[in-house]
């Protein structure tokens, strides 16, 4: 898998021209590759080139390895939608503006992405970073999911974007105007992939012994998911509201490790679904498509307690008050009253999280037809995506989410 074809040698010379301050530098040559698997990543074509470039005319040369993000230019209804919903001028929205200014706010140290090099919207959509893969970091295996470590350190990085955003936020209270639906929205192709999510599900678990009941309740508000969908991704007048990262599971967080294979640091990637809403946007996401079996049923409590202490000590470093800040009993309640988010996370995003990577594993696909050797019923149907429903439906049947509203 190569690079578009309007990716060319100039353009990339213009991108590290301006990245590096260098109008002496040449591009030599370049090679691309696939960045991820088939089935890793849906809205965008995702590569990993390596440039050879000379810095001037004495023939000093350099290499840098850069990801590079592209529209879905051969992805005709994938294209659409982001084109509608904005996914990438969102994205560059982030990197140009929104980072940069939460980056002064934490402190020059802190960093929660790659290095952003370049972008461009002409002939198609295309953004540049570093690679984190050669400074060392490294994406996990999206069908295992996150050990307790891990599921903490995302949740304390988490704490901090949503910490900084809310202090940023004060200061400059139209910075997020862009950013007030995330990946559900009242989108037409949004709206028929929610209620075939649905739908998927409902087949799927009426033959699991056991949660035939659960199917029934499923079946009883279908009519009523999208409705509520919005609902859950709104703030409420007057509600608590932080940047959530809006996409926030296994394959957009990468790890690095200490000398000894400690873990050390995480960084985020892929901001393009970002919303100026609830907490719980992000913790409900993230909770349901991201830790393993044994951390989804022994550590919830913990996870959330780590988000709320970190969220509270990073306010407070920052000289925010804390006073303005829900409880921790409101804060649980919030999250309770938006538990159909993360039922939604699992009839929608957990299914392709645990999915094979399977040469069909697309967006037309996945809309597409359900027989029994198409992505979508493998998606709905396989042992991975089964297990950790089988404890998922209970849980949000218990806070209510499967409940007519």
């Amino acid at each position: 898998m190569t690079t578009p074809h309007w990716v060319s040698k100039d353009l990339i010379q213009t991108a590290l021209r301006s990245y590096f301050g260098n109008q002496e530098l040449a591009v030599m040559g370049y090679s691309s590759s696939a960045a991820v698997p088939v089935g890793d990543n849906y809205t965008s074509d995702i590569f990993r080139t390596v440039v050879t470039f000379q810095t001037d005319t004495s023939g000093n040369r350099g290499t840098i390895s850069m990801i590079m993000k592209c529209s879905p230019v051969e992805k005709k209804e994938m294209l659409e939608l982001t084109r509608q919903e904005q996914y990438f001028a969102k994205e560059i929205e982030v990197y140009k503006t929104t980072l940069p200014a939460i980056y002064d706010t934490l402190g020059e140290y802190f960093t929660l992405s790659a290095k952003f090099i370049y972008y461009t919207e002409k002939p198609h959509t295309l953004l540049m970073f570093e690679d984190l893969g050669k400074l060392g970091f490294q994406m996990h295996n999206r069908q295992t999911g996150f050990d307790l470590n891990h599921c903490l350190l995302v949740a304390e990085k988490i704490a901090c974007l949503h910490a900084a955003s809310l202090v940023l936020h004060e200061k400059h209270p139209g910075l997020y105007k862009a950013f007030d639906r995330g990946i559900f929205s009242k989108n037409e192709m949004i709206t028929v992939w929610i209620t075939r999510a649905f739908e998927s599900l409902i087949k799927a678990c009426s033959t699991w012994p056991g949660y035939e009941k659960y199917s029934k309740k499923l079946q009883a508000i279908l009519d009523r998911v999208v409705d509520r969908a919005i609902w859950c991704s709104s703030p409420k007048l007057g509600s608590f509201k932080v940047l959530n990262h809006g996409d926030a599971w296994v394959n957009n967080f990468l790890f690095s490790y200490d000398s000894e294979g400690k873990l050390k640091d995480c960084k985020f990637v892929d901001y393009q679904l970002v919303i100026f809403s609830s907490p719980a946007i992000d913790l409900h996401y993230f909770w349901t498509t991201s830790p393993k079996m044994e951390v989804r049923r022994e550590h919830l409590d913990t996870i959330l307690d780590r988000y709320y202490s970190k969220l509270l000590y990073t306010l407070a470093s920052l000289n925010y008050s804390l006073e303005r800040i829900p409880t921790k009993k409101q804060f649980l309640k919030d999250w309770k009253s938006r538990s159909f988010y993360g039922l939604l996370a699992a009839a929608a995003i957990l299914p392709l999280v645990k999915a094979s990577s399977r040469n069909d594993a697309s967006f037309e696909d996945l809309m597409a037809d359900d027989s029994e050797d198409s992505f979508r019923y493998h998606a709905y149907n396989n042992e991975r995506y089964r297990k950790h429903m089988e404890y998922l439906l209970p849980f949000f049947d218990d806070l209510g989410a499967l409940d007519y509203f």
